[in-house]
């Protein structure tokens, strides 16, 4: 064999053996994409209109999501609380389009590393996430554990995963919001009455003392405080309107249903708040340990007519402002139905508010005023015992 053949040769079979490389590298690829593009819990995908409950199993306590009959959400923990739609909307989409990237291991001594113990394992932090349809099958369940961390310590935005009761564990792509305590779920604001309505506000204390403000015309900027003992005024300007944004952003931390809570035990403080166009909001409060509980009563009283009503201001473009044009449409028989929805809704519960916000309905006399500041004291006049120095002469007098 000749070198031109024998080099013909090498040449053929380098090429044979690319073409091979080539090929299964293709096919590596193939298979990575087809890894990649699969789903990790595809009977999730497929029936997400089915699902009719959601449960969440941690070590500290277990949250069950269900579906009502109106396609809402609520906690079954708290008798069926409405919970943030939103956010388990949000979970589920996560969920579902988590895929698979790299199996880890299927040795359960590794598990704790990467946040995947059984949820009643001691120390455990992972989420068991079942999901179920309206007769109770199964649709998908899978374990949660840790975030992977990408260079740096940053979060990589991969998980660990386990699928159902199988021992291996695998990175996938995708990181579902999963809440840590159950009340986490729960639709969080109570009512949302704006400051711009509330006429008037009273707080009747149990001992008798009584705080009212008002104000006479809803483009009055400022309320006034009804019975200010003599001697004091108001601690400044605005005081007296800080209690009308009670209602305004007004959030809850748990819930029990209404019979749960004695308010007649013990009671704390009740808060009336009425709105220029006949919306009434009571609230009771009351402390139980170290919560304050409060429960709602909603009605709708005619305000009493003074006069025309008021037209809106007009914004600095000359246009009304949108909230409040939207406030100034309604009628009476919009706000009975906004009193009518409230007073359904709220009645069956007993909320436990924040410590801020319990602190407008227990407002005292004392907290809104201070000593009157005495007036400056005048100038003092010359003294008329005084004279004009020797060496000193008056400006139209000469000396002689």
């Amino acid at each position: 064999m000749n070198q031109k053949t024998l080099t013909l040769l090498l040449a053929a079979t380098l090429v044979v053996g690319g073409l091979a490389a080539l090929k299964i590298s293709s096919d590596s690829a193939a298979v990575s994409s087809s890894t990649s593009n699969a789903k990790l819990l595809p009977e999730l995908d497929k029936k997400v209109n089915e699902i009719a409950s959601i449960t969440l199993q941690r070590k500290d306590g277990t949250a069950t999501l269900v579906r009502d009959a109106s396609g809402g959400w609520g906690l079954a923990e708290k008798e069926g609380y409405p919970v943030d739609a939103s956010a388990v909307r949000q979970s589920l989409l996560a969920l579902a389009e988590m895929t698979p990237l790299e199996e880890k291991t299927d040795d359960p001594s590794r598990y704790e590393k990467l946040g995947l113990q059984a949820p009643d394992a001691e120390g455990s932090t992972s989420t068991l996430v079942t999901v179920k349809d309206k007769s109770g099958a199964e649709i998908a369940k899978v374990l949660v554990g840790k975030q992977s961390e990408a260079h740096g310590g940053m979060p990589s935005g991969n998980t660990y995963v386990r699928r159902g009761d199988e021992k291996v564990c695998w990175l996938a792509k995708g990181s579902p919001e999963l809440k840590d305590k159950p009340t986490d779920w729960l639709k969080k604001q109570i009512l949302e009455v704006k400051r711009d309505r509330i006429q008037s506000v009273e707080v009747k204390h149990a001992d008798g003392e009584l705080v009212q403000v008002q104000r006479a015309k809803p483009e009055d900027a400022n309320f006034d405080l009804a019975g200010i003992p003599e001697g004091q005024e108001l601690s400044y300007p605005t005081v007296a309107g800080s209690l009308a944004g009670a209602l305004e952003y007004l959030n809850l931390e748990d819930v029990l249903p209404a019979d749960k809570v004695d308010f007649t035990k013990d009671p704390g403080p009740t808060s009336e708040f009425r709105t220029f166009d006949g919306l009434k909001v009571t609230v009771h409060v009351k402390d139980e340990g170290d919560k304050c509980y409060a429960r709602f009563e909603v009605a709708y009283e005619a305000p009493p007519q003074v006069g025309p009503a008021p037209e809106p201001a007009p914004s600095a473009e000359g246009a009304m402002p949108e909230e409040q044009a939207e406030e100034a449409k309604k009628s009476p028989e919009e706000v009975k139905k906004e009193a009518s929805e409230l007073q359904e809704r709220l009645s069956k519960w007993a909320y436990v508010i924040p410590a801020y916000s319990k602190a407008f309905f227990e407002k005292h006399m004392k907290e809104l005023v201070k000593a009157k500041t005495p007036p400056p004291a005048p100038p003092e006049a010359p003294n008329s015992a005084e004279t004009t120095p020797a060496d000193e002469h008056p400006a139209d007098e000469k000396p002689h």
